[in-house]
């Protein structure tokens, strides 16, 4: 996506950026009622699938007209988020087949319309990372526990795919140093983030490769 930025050296991280702080004050004020509200926990565990949103929702709002009007909240927010997943594994699909490394890359490296027009979209890799979303999505249909795990392994491949790059930036030996004159910079807090994200991300990879529940059996592993 960031090749479609008219200057992505420094509106790309300005994007990263500003998503923190936002995420931060809209998850507070979601969040904050609920824990507030919170239902009795086992009632939650118990809830088939483990997805308890919805039971959640209507428990808290005391009928299921409000708990639908809540989980149409969280719907919303997931629909554009998908959007934006789509989009971006669409381009990166695209980029592979681009650079000729995944198997039919002249098909989906194919540009809809003029690829000089702004509005030209990669149709063609679009519609092949969304069928492999679907058919990943089919998967809940036999095992939800392996649904979960799906779900929890992509969570720790995003974070490990953030690590990287601050790694190399740490440990290159001039890493830091280089980074002084590009476009956009944390600055002397630059160094300190850096660490407090690979802590974070090293953390968050140890917590989603637990079970959910304890004691762990065949079906909860």
């Amino acid at each position: 996506m960031a090749e479609e930025v008219r200057h992505p050296a420094r509106q790309v991280p300005q994007a990263i950026v500003y998503s923190i702080p936002i995420g931060t004050i809209g998850g507070l004020m979601f969040l904050l009622p609920i824990v507030f509200t919170l239902p009795d926990i086992p009632t939650l565990l118990a809830v088939p699938g483990g997805q308890p949103i919805g039971v959640m929702f209507t428990l808290i709002m005391g009928s299921q007209s409000g708990g639908f009007g809540m989980w149409f909240i969280v719907f919303g927010v997931g629909m554009f988020c998908a959007i934006s997943i789509c989009c971006a594994a669409s381009r990166a699909t695209w980029s592979f087949a681009r650079d000729k490394a995944i198997p039919f890359y002249r098909i989906f490296a194919r540009i809809s319309g003029d690829a000089a027009d702004p509005s030209a979209v990669p149709f063609n890799a679009y519609l092949l990372s969304t069928t492999i979303q679907l058919l990943l999505g089919l998967i809940y249909l036999g095992s939800s526990a392996a649904f979960n795990a799906f779900v929890g392994v992509s969570v720790i491949c995003l974070g490990s795919s953030y690590a990287m790059p601050i790694a190399i930036l740490l440990f290159s030996g001039n890493g830091r140093e280089e980074m002084k004159a590009a476009p956009f910079s944390l600055g002397r807090w630059g160094f300190a983030m850096n660490v407090s994200a690979l802590l974070w991300v090293s953390f968050e990879i140890v917590l989603f490769s637990m079970p959910s529940v304890i004691p762990v059996d065949q079906v909860t592993m």
